[in-house]
């Protein structure tokens, strides 16, 4: 029961992402020392430009100029469905993608930017309005980086099972925010293959149906 406990607060703290506030304002460690920060662009996310000494690995003090983006924690979720084998994807428009040629609609796991510090309870908003489906508090499995060279977000992995049945509506996103979702209902063997065939490009996605593989299918 005592490690029990001791793992639920570690989840806490682990589901408790960085304040960006307090990341933009650390100036000193023993290896770096900022010289300078310089917003460049504050609209929807904030790029700034620092300029830094590193300490080499052997001793010697380097100076460096970085880009770096900041545009707050995201969560993303693993639904499944283990009698059926299968799990929840969403079809959307990313611009970005569409810029690189093709269609710009990307397969992807269910996700969102965090809102009032909170991962968990941001997944279960995304996942209702994105999808429809209404889940239990899911399960944190793990946060990481996305993009460390250049971007201070870190993404919140978690995972939970979903039941047809249990829906509030068909989903489809938010309208007032661009938002034009298809729901997809697919069995993991197919993520799996469309993963190899390039069809499924997108990294936390590609993460998520590895760890479905794993942990949750058992293959």
């Amino acid at each position: 029961m005592a490690r029990d406990a001791a793992e639920d607060c570690m989840n806490v703290k682990n589901m408790t992402p960085p304040s960006e506030s307090e990341s933009r304002a650390r100036n000193q460690s023993e290896r770096v020392r900022v010289h300078s920060r310089h917003v460049l662009s504050d609209g929807w996310a904030t790029l700034e430009q620092v300029v830094f000494d590193y300490q080499r690995n052997d001793g010697r003090w380097q100076e460096q100029h970085r880009e770096i983006y900041h545009r707050g924690h995201g969560s993303a979720i693993l639904l499944y469905n283990r009698d059926k084998r299968t799990i929840v994807l969403t079809r959307q428009f990313r611009f970005p993608a569409w810029t690189l040629g093709g269609d710009g609609l990307l397969l992807e796991v269910p996700a969102g930017i965090i809102e009032d510090g909170d991962a968990q309870a941001t997944i279960r908003a995304e996942t209702e309005q994105e999808t429809g489906f209404l889940i239990e508090p899911p399960e944190f499995l793990f946060r990481a980086y996305a993009t460390p060279g250049s971007v201070t977000e870190q993404l919140f992995y978690f995972a939970a099972a979903y039941d047809a049945t249990r829906r509030s509506g068909t989903g489809g996103g938010v309208e007032e925010e661009g938002e034009d979702i298809e729901v997809l209902e697919v069995e993991l063997e197919q993520a799996v293959e469309w993963i190899a065939s390039g069809e499924i490009m997108d990294a936390k996605t590609i993460v998520l149906i590895q760890y479905a593989q794993l942990h949750v299918f058992g293959n």
